[in-house]
């Protein structure tokens, strides 16, 4: 089934994204370079192949990290400096369509192929882009990124970004001060790339708070290492991994051990709050703070960290010493942010969607 969204390949939870590249080992600008920043052990990757002349156009190939969504780098052009073409993108829908089956891909989410930085007139890519995916016996979606405000991983590093005065995480950074007011002069954000334009903040500089925030807003996102790891071009599909985690950790671990992690995030959760409850140091400072309710952006890592086991909500009530009306308003946003998800069965238990006790769930009901 074909689907058109206004979000962005990230946010979608398609088995497989996509990633328009060149073929001399460049992600600098656009779509690629956000793929660079969140999965850099594909980018070391990609130049590699590169250097060996192995990434050519009308010839894409999947990069599999299980602990990742799988990525299709797709040329739309040869050289970062030249504009893509319209039949180079056709031939690699081609392809795509011709042997996605045989690669084992389930669900598949695409950009606007060639028409960012590579030039492409919208109107013509479309129809060519339906053309060939279509009649495919997947879900397919094709992201716009067209929506004013960014959501999901993004949505949460611009709150953080947008708070920089009211958050300590320029600090940990090691952000100059000059730099600071930069970024500050520059706010607010709707999406994450609108800070690359601001006048001072230079492509390092940009890079270091992307890599800092992603990481903050979501740790499990370390794509730095990976255990197991598998790049195939499409044409080399006939033997596949499994896209579930077969880890051998044991899905089932006693209750003292989710006691001791409940009280560890707590403990991380009660310091956050103290030290943002602090800065209201004056009825005059807080105009403009977050609400309390925002604070979910913050504590959002160590609830995920928490439900790495399923708990039921006043399991977690006990854990994070909140209120009731409190986590049942977090467990609401992170799942409409797709980070937990309900279980079935009473009672009504909850998990973090990237635990890898969540996995094994999926991967018992295949057959």
């Amino acid at each position: 089934m074909l689907r058109y969204t206004d979000t962005t390949v990230f946010n979608v939870g398609a088995q497989t994204i996509v990633n328009t590249v060149n073929c001399v080992g460049v992600m600098g600008a656009g779509l690629a370079l956000e793929f660079q920043l969140r999965f850099p052990q594909m980018e070391r990757d990609y130049v590699e192949r590169c250097n060996q002349k192995k990434v050519e156009v009308g010839r894409p190939y999947l990069y599999k990290d299980y602990e990742t969504p799988w990525i299709l780098n797709f040329p739309t052009k040869y050289h970062w400096k030249h504009p893509s073409k319209i039949e180079w993108v056709e031939q690699g829908l081609k392809y795509f369509a011709d042997h996605y089956q045989r690669g084992g891909i389930t669900s598949v989410a695409f950009p606007k192929l060639g028409c960012s930085n590579g030039g492409l007139e919208w109107s013509l890519v479309s129809p060519l882009m339906e053309k060939y995916l279509k009649d495919l016996s997947i879900d397919v979606f094709i992201c716009e990124d067209t929506e004013k405000d960014a959501s999901g991983i993004e949505g949460m590093m611009v709150h953080m970004l947008n708070n920089i005065e009211n958050l300590s995480w320029s600090a940990e950074l090691g952000l100059r001060s000059d730099i600071k007011r930069k970024i500050i002069s520059a706010l607010p954000v709707h999406k994450f790339r609108d800070l690359r334009r601001a006048e001072g903040i230079g492509k390092q500089t940009y890079k270091d708070v992307f890599s800092f925030l992603y990481s903050s807003a979501d740790p499990s996102n370390d794509k730095t290492s990976s255990p197991q790891i598998e790049v195939e071009n499409l044409n080399l599909f006939g033997q596949t991994g499994d896209s579930c985690d077969h880890s051998t950790e044991p899905a089932i671990q006693s209750y003292a051990v989710v006691s001791e992690e409940v009280k560890d995030s707590s403990n991380s959760v009660s310091m956050q709050l103290e030290e943002i409850l602090e800065v209201k140091v004056s009825e005059s400072q807080t105009d403009g703070l977050p609400e309390y309710d925002d604070l979910f952006y913050v504590v959002l890592p160590s609830i995920e960290k928490a439900l790495s086991i399923a708990q039921t909500k006043d399991e977690i009530v006990k854990g994070f010493d909140q209120s009731k009306k409190t986590i049942d308003n977090w467990l609401k946003k992170a799942e409409k942010l797709g980070k937990v998800k309900k279980l079935p069965g009473r009672p009504v238990r909850y998990i973090a969607t990237a635990s890898a006790q969540a996995k094994q769930l999926e991967c018992s009901f295949i057959v």
